[in-house]
């Protein structure tokens, strides 16, 4: 059990974050750092209504009252993404080295849909081809729905949690051909950006940009945001939901937490060809083999007897 609590899967993320309301801090009596506590909210396009939707969001960070973060204030924040797949608010917790000050939300007017970023490091655990955004021929393109798991641990449960993530791949040409690197049980890492939220089984999903497959691996469907001809009265988080408060949301047997270990494979809710997760290994025949057509260079050992003659033959000459 030691050995897996080492393994380390986090999810990073970058987003701009409008700080609407500062939260209770925890500060030890006597001191003047703890965690700080804010609420903001990651936006999406809802790929039903291509409208802007909100995803209410706790920002948490370490510091000082010198470090803090000013309420109605917009900061572009980096850190790391810990949302649990249960009926919380998920968290973002920020670096206070790396944030930057962008100013007030009210002079703020920019759209901040689909702008968060991510970089997930996990196990895949399941995998699914859907439909595509439809072309203007008609067609659509195949995208991959791959569910990873990550593992990272989190300083406010002061223990390592697991939580899992869709992304979608093929949405971009550069990875049209590479679904067979996804392979239940190898770990993979994914580069993206938030474009929507499955309220069913608590997971974020990510349209991915960029896939790599690590060294020592174990063995978007949303459309872009339109501006709309009618002007509109602007509004900083319209649709926000609240996980907390949602009462339609219940937990999709399709995803649901495996209890094999990380080396595992893991099928969840999805029968994949067996050729594809248990390919026959090879195996390479005498004939095959050119190192065995090759005839032996070594000589044989000479006798003592063989060189003196040799030697008398060369003096005769």
């Amino acid at each position: 059990m030691s050995s897996v609590k080492k393994f380390s899967h986090p999810m990073l993320s970058r987003t701009v974050a409008d700080i609407f309301e500062q939260l209770e801090h925890k500060i030890t009596p006597g001191s003047t750092y703890g965690q700080l506590f804010y609420s903001t909210s990651l936006a999406f396009t809802d790929p039903n209504t291509t409208q802007e939707k909100n995803i209410l969001v706790k920002l948490c960070g370490y510091g000082s009252a010198i470090t803090a973060l000013i309420e109605s204030h917009v900061y572009l924040v980096s850190g790391r993404l810990i949302p649990l797949n249960t009926k919380s608010t998920p968290v973002f917790h920020y670096d206070s080295n790396t944030i930057i000050d962008l100013g007030e939300s009210a002079k703020f007017t920019q759209s901040l849909c689909d702008k968060a970023t991510v970089i997930g490091l996990g196990i895949v655990v399941s995998k699914k081809e859907i439909n595509g955004q439809e072309s203007s021929s008609g067609s659509t393109t195949p995208i991959l729905q791959v569910v990873l798991q990550h593992t990272d641990y989190d300083p406010l449960a002061k223990a390592q949690v697991q939580f899992q993530t869709i992304y979608n791949i093929g949405s971009r040409k550069n990875l049209a051909n590479t679904f067979g690197l996804f392979q239940l049980g190898r770990e993979i890492m994914i580069s993206g950006n938030i474009v929507g939220y499955a309220e069913e089984n608590f997971m974020w999903i990510v349209s991915a940009i960029s896939v790599s497959v690590t060294s020592g691996h174990q063995s978007s469907l949303s459309q872009p945001s339109q501006q709309s001809n009618k002007a509109q009265p602007y509004t900083r988080r319209p649709g926000l939901i609240s996980i907390e408060d949602s009462s339609t949301a219940k937990l999709s047997p399709a995803f649901v937490e495996p209890t094999a270990k990380l080396g595992s494979v893991v099928n969840l809710g999805l029968n994949p060809e067996p050729s594809a997760l248990d390919p026959t290994p090879v195996t390479e025949t005498a004939s095959d083999n050119y190192y065995q057509t090759v005839a032996s260079t070594s000589g044989k050992k000479r006798t003592k007897k063989a060189i003196l003659a040799d030697a008398k033959k060369a003096l005769k000459q």
